[in-house]
């Protein structure tokens, strides 16, 4: 039951990675924004360097918090099967 919480916490991880992607594209480039798409943690360590710049201080906020929080669920949901 506590897995289902994982779901909406994923869609919010990926928003976050689309909305950091836009910025990535125009600002770096085709071939950094394809690697961005290929290696989400390209992208998640080019928004924090470029956080003031791009103003992405809450959507890393977020982002980060997602991942702890996907980490949580997904350790508390392994635990609770055995």
């Amino acid at each position: 039951m506590i897995g289902l919480l994982a779901i909406p916490v994923s869609l919010v991880n990926l928003g976050c990675l689309i909305f950091v992607l836009t910025k990535l594209f125009p600002r770096e480039g085709v071939g950094k924004g394809i690697l961005g798409i290929i290696c989400g943690l390209y992208t998640f360590i080019w928004g924090w360097q470029n956080k003031e710049t791009e103003k992405l201080d809450t959507v890393m906020m977020v982002w980060s918090g997602c991942i702890v929080l996907n980490i949580i669920i997904n350790v508390i949901a392994r635990s609770s099967m055995s």
